[in-house]
């Protein structure tokens, strides 16, 4: 290996194998013939040159052994989510559905003491697994501290339409198909906003995704004392950041900010070529103002409620929004302050101190959270190449279509046997839309209530096999109750039907 002067380094391999490498160092010109001594000797360090297939084929067996370490399914695609659930639904699934309308009051309770909300930005089609990865680690309900809420922004959903696409109605299914799983996962999770914000799910619309996420927390969050803009492809230590921001006040812009802890000064891309491109025409300065980077940022509410009070002035530069949110606080003169810990895998490492690490793949962002459960290093079996996402800034193939479509009703039809002396009051009901297939719901009195337990079960049902509907649990019980005693009241009227067994039919769905 050769080594120039610095500032000129350059490193020539001369073959595969294993190596071991030393650096020396020595002031200029005291080193000759005659004089082997040297200033300063490092320690020897070993390691080994590969061709590319071979090291391509280790990276690769590095990730299939992080993979496996997590549960089966870990990135799975949101419609492969969606069809599994309506097949084989999971238990936690079916218990998040069941209490799918919580009390006002518990909501109140959790915004009243909150320290820091945490707004994640993500693709809302092609992100789920991401989304999973952060709900089932830093965002979990063990490891998340007291004070400190998780949401995730999505705003308006596009999905991408394939253009060799002949067939209109298949698309339009496909579509449809998306779209519903996306309700079906916010009705779930109750933690994605999508129509909630008024903005389009693009990286060019970014900084009006940030904007009107600022604008939605500020009324809805308003006791909030800090709010905080993250993107979904890292991992946080919010024990570290919440006892940070314990000690800081109103005025508060932080996040990684170069320009002071680099000591640089940054400058607008002007490459058409670039998806960061500023053009001239978006903002005329040749220096940009110091910023926070803007893959995790924290302002204080004050700042937030400016924001989101002069919306509708306030201009932004696309998808630059970590520069239009410090152009934002220009305004009130409220300047970047570092905050140590954060930092890109993608231009930088890991270190065990971190507090945030971006550019993370799911796998990574689970591998480290076992580190932190297993008390373990924060970077233990860190390995760049394995953990680092290799699709950042990637352009999605195909027409983007926004998944707009209009919300059906749902249908109950009921089927009861002719009552008999052995009729127990079972009953059938099927639930369905205009555009989608029944599903049947079995209602047996000697195993279940009908206002408590099956009446519930139908809600489960209907939320997961029609999440796009429109209808509450509390819609849903009151007209299966309307449609029943309807049907009471023809059967009633039916000479036919015994009345000693159609009143043992009635008091069958009266009881509780």
């Amino acid at each position: 290996v050769d080594c120039s002067q610095i500032g000129k380094s350059e490193f020539r391999y001369h073959q595969v194998g294993s190596c071991t490498v030393r650096a020396y160092l020595t002031r200029s010109g005291s080193l000759n013939a005659g004089n082997q001594m040297f200033d300063f000797e490092s320690a020897p360090i070993s390691f080994t040159l590969m061709n590319e297939p071979d090291y391509d084929e280790l990276i690769a067996r590095a990730i299939r052994n992080n993979e496996a370490q997590h549960r089966p399914g870990f990135r799975q695609s949101l419609i492969e989510w969606a069809n599994l659930q309506r097949k084989r639904p999971d238990g936690d699934i079916l218990k998040r559905l069941e209490i799918a309308e919580p009390s006002r009051r518990n909501n109140t309770a959790v915004q009243r003491d909150l320290l820091l909300l945490v707004g994640v930005r993500t693709a809302v089609v092609s992100h789920f697994s991401f989304r999973q990865a952060i709900r089932e680690t830093w965002a979990s309900k063990s490891a998340l501290p007291e004070g400190v809420k998780v949401i995730f922004l999505g705003c308006r959903p596009f999905a991408t339409a394939l253009e060799d696409e002949v067939d209109k109605l298949t698309e339009e299914a496909k579509l449809r198909a998306i779209w519903e799983a996306i309700e079906l996962e916010k009705r779930v999770y109750r933690d994605l906003m999508t129509d909630e914000l008024d903005c389009e799910d693009s990286y060019f619309r970014l900084a009006d995704k940030t904007k009107q996420f600022l604008h939605f927390a500020a009324p809805r969050y308003p006791t909030a004392k800090f709010v905080m803009v993250a993107d979904d492809d890292l991992y946080l230590r919010l024990d570290k950041i919440s006892a940070r921001l314990q000690h800081q006040s109103k005025r508060y812009y932080a996040g990684h900010v170069r320009a002071i802890e680099d000591a640089t000064k940054q400058r607008p891309i002007r490459d058409p070529e670039s998806r960061n491109v500023l053009s001239r025409g978006q903002y005329s300065l040749n220096e940009l103002p110091p910023y926070a980077l803007g893959a995790n940022f924290f302002l204080s509410m004050d700042c937030v409620e400016f924001v989101a009070k002069n919306s509708g002035r306030l201009r932004d530069l696309g998808g630059m929004d970590d520069i239009s949110v410090a152009l934002w606080m220009l305004i009130m003169q409220v300047h970047p302050k570092p905050f140590n810990g954060l930092k890109y895998l993608n231009s930088g490492t890991c270190r065990d101190d971190l507090a945030s690490l971006s550019d993370l793949t799911e796998s990574a962002i689970r591998v480290i959270h076992a580190n932190i459960q297993q008390q373990r290093r924060f970077c233990h079996d860190f390995q760049r190449n394995v953990w680092l996402r290799q699709d950042i800034g990637a352009p999605a193939e195909g027409q983007p279509r926004l998944l707009s479509f209009d919300r059906e009703n749902v249908y109950f039809d009921f089927t009861i046997p002719t009552p008999t002396e052995s009729w127990a009051g079972q009953l059938m009901i099927t639930v369905s839309t205009k555009t989608r297939a029944g599903v049947k719901v079995s209602f047996f009195p000697a195993n279940e209530t009908f206002h408590h337990t099956f009446l519930r079960k139908v809600c489960v049902q209907v939320q997961l096999n029609f999440p796009s509907a429109i209808t509450t649990c509390a819609g849903i019980r009151n007209r299966i109750r309307t449609q029943l005693l309807e049907l009471y009241v023809k059967l009633a009227a039916n000479t036919s039907v015994d009345p000693l067994q159609l009143k043992q039919w009635k008091v069958a769905f009266e009881q509780t």
